[in-house]
């Protein structure tokens, strides 16, 4: 067997190199269309016949729009009118010891904020004369006896279930 000179061996690789690239890009296809610009509009496809049957074209689907849903919602969650007394609105600090204080916030609008430390919860409030039942979205309402006491020497005293609260933030 002839021996072949290095430039032949080099040649005979770069070209198997080369047939290899060729069939594999080939077999595969090209990634996008022959003109490079992504538009599939432009691109020649002739179909192939074949010996299978061909079947109709189906006819064009027309989409109805999608019927609301006539089951009820299982809870439905009615709108609150908020409301708290002038004299309550404010933020107040107090609870049943000073370990636990709480922070309450009531604006005018009835919603409020709750919070000990770094936990807390908001929603609006409804009062009457005697009781404020408070709304947490997700949560069942909460009733609180409450009324509001001018105190001689430290002014006005918010008292919830009890327990009375001082004008002013717990955190400050």
């Amino acid at each position: 067997m002839p021996s072949l000179s290095h430039a032949a061996r080099r040649g005979a690789a770069c070209a198997a190199i080369l047939i290899a690239a060729l069939l594999t890009t080939s077999a595969c296809g090209p990634d996008s269309p022959p003109n490079g610009s992504g538009d599939l509009s432009s691109y020649d496809y002739t179909e192939e016949p074949t010996d299978e049957p061909t079947e109709e074209p189906a006819e064009e689907f027309t989409e109805e729009p999608a019927e609301e849903p006539t089951e009820e919602p299982t809870e439905l969650i009615e709108p609150v009118e908020a409301s708290v007394p002038d004299s309550v609105v404010g933020v107040w600090c107090g609870g049943s010891n000073a370990e636990v204080h709480r922070t309450y916030e009531f604006s005018r609008t009835g919603e409020f904020m709750v919070s000990r430390g770094s936990t807390g919860s908001s929603g609006v409030v409804v009062s009457d004369s005697q009781y404020m039942t408070f709304h947490v979205p997700g949560e069942p309402p909460s009733v609180s006896s409450w009324e509001v006491v001018q105190d001689p020497v430290l002014g006005p005293l918010l008292f919830l279930d009890g327990y009375s609260y001082l004008p002013g933030s717990c955190n400050s």
